[in-house]
Parts: C-alpha cells; structure tokens; sequence
C-alpha cells in the first residue's frame, strides 16, 4: 500500500513539474545594443533568459517576475551579432532559439515614393467640385517633428549603469526598455539646449544639472553631453540644493 501512494505521489509531482506551456510564438524584438523577449505561458511561472554566442555556452542569464505575460529586455549587447538562447522560468526551458542585433549604422531605407500630382492641380479639382464661392478649408499646420535620439551608446555615460537606472527609474517616465529609457535623458538634454529648461554646471565635478520644474525630471550630464543619471526626486527642494552655477549656455 506505501509503494502504491509513494508511486502515486511521485506521478503527481511529475506532473506538476511538466505543468507550464508555451503559448504562441516568442516575440524578439532588437537594436544595435538591446533585445526584448516576451512570451506568454498557461499559467503565471518564473520568468528566465539565458543567452549567449553559441548554443552550447548559454552563459549569460536575465530573470523577471512570476507572471504568465513574461518580458525580458537584454542589455549591453553586441550589434551585428548572432546571440543564442533558451526562454522559460526558472525550472523548464520552453524555447530555444537565435537573433541577430543589427549593425550599429544600420539603416532602413524607405522605397522612393510615386510621383504626386501638383498642388495647383488638386486645388483647381477641389474647387471646381466645392463650385466658384466656396474655398477648400486650410490644411492645419505640421507639428515639428521631434528629433531622434542617437543610439544608446552614444547618449549613456556608462554602458554597465544603465540597467540599474532604467530599472529603478525608468517607471517615472513610463519607458518600456532601457534604450527607450537613454533616449528620454537624452531628449531631455536637447530641450536644455534649447532653453527650455533652467540649468547648473558644476566645475569641479565637470557635471551639467538640467531639471523641470513642470514635471519635477532631474537629470546630470558628463562633459562630453552623455547622461549619468535621469529620475523624478521625491523631495521639492531637491533642485535647489543641488551644487553648480546657473547656466544659459552649454560648456561643452
């Protein structure tokens, strides 16, 4: 009777450890420096990445919360590069499979668009259809286009500091990834250069101090321009205490 219950309670267990699925296809999303992978399980399980340049070295690992919509963001990759890895929690690899981040000048070129036809001519159609006393309404104007960020290498002070930024201060600003995260301290940046924003510079750090009082965001800056940090402080005289001379102009 003992061996009929042990045999019974091992099957149960067995089939529990074989309880989560894959649903779906992995979604790999990448950039020159990044990748995002999510993936959705039939029930809420560890969430767990390990990756690597071969099949057989998977020697890097990424973890996230217990969950069944799982999303895990790799950073400080190599671009132009083919990575391996497996995904699933942290008892049972669901997926194995490979990416390639792009080349860093990697770009997408948009296929030439067909020729229009004038302005002149759409407006003489449009006016003899409205007929002689009546005028096509104004086309609204085009808002300017925000710029774009440069690649996150480019804009971050310390590549191995950015994961640990974005994941304590990333959720102020609602960035998805931690690129997403880089590009907004360094949109930032470009609305001080413009004088949007009041600023400090501290000589004997060498570190530029940008804050909103609209919506409380501090960032600082090294003196090549490249963020060292980017959050909303808790405390509302934060700002003033901080050290430097204010600033109209850029030092660097």
């Amino acid at each position: 009777m003992r061996c009929l219950l042990g045999l019974v309670v091992m099957v149960c267990l067995s089939s529990f450890a074989q309880a989560v699925e894959l649903l779906g296809t992995p979604q790999v999303q990448v950039t020159p420096t990044s990748a995002t992978l999510s993936w959705k399980t039939d029930v809420a399980c560890g969430t767990r990445v390990h990756y690597g340049f071969s099949a057989d070295k998977l020697e890097q690992k990424s973890e996230g919360p217990v969950t069944a919509q799982h999303e895990v963001t790799l950073v400080n990759l190599k671009a132009g590069t083919v990575y391996h890895y497996s995904l699933g929690s942290a008892r049972q690899r669901l997926h194995s499979a490979t990416f390639e981040t792009p080349g860093a000048s990697s770009a997408v070129v948009a296929p030439s668009p067909s020729p229009a036809p004038s302005r002149k001519s759409i407006l003489d159609q449009v006016i003899g259809l409205l007929g002689a006393d009546e005028k096509p309404a104004a086309k609204p104007p085009t808002p300017p286009t925000q710029p774009r960020a440069p690649p996150t290498h480019q804009t971050w002070g310390r590549m191995e500091t950015l994961q640990d930024h974005f994941v304590r201060h990333g959720p102020d600003f609602q960035s998805r990834t931690a690129d997403d995260y880089a590009a907004q301290a360094w949109l930032f940046l470009q609305r001080a250069k413009q004088g949007q924003l009041p600023m400090k510079w501290d000589d004997s750090e060498g570190t530029l101090r940008v804050f909103d009082p609209q919506t409380r965001a501090f960032a600082a800056y090294n003196r090549e321009g490249r963020t060292k940090t980017f959050f909303r402080p808790g405390n509302s005289s934060y700002w003033q205490r901080q050290p430097g001379r204010p600033i109209s102009n850029l030092p660097f």
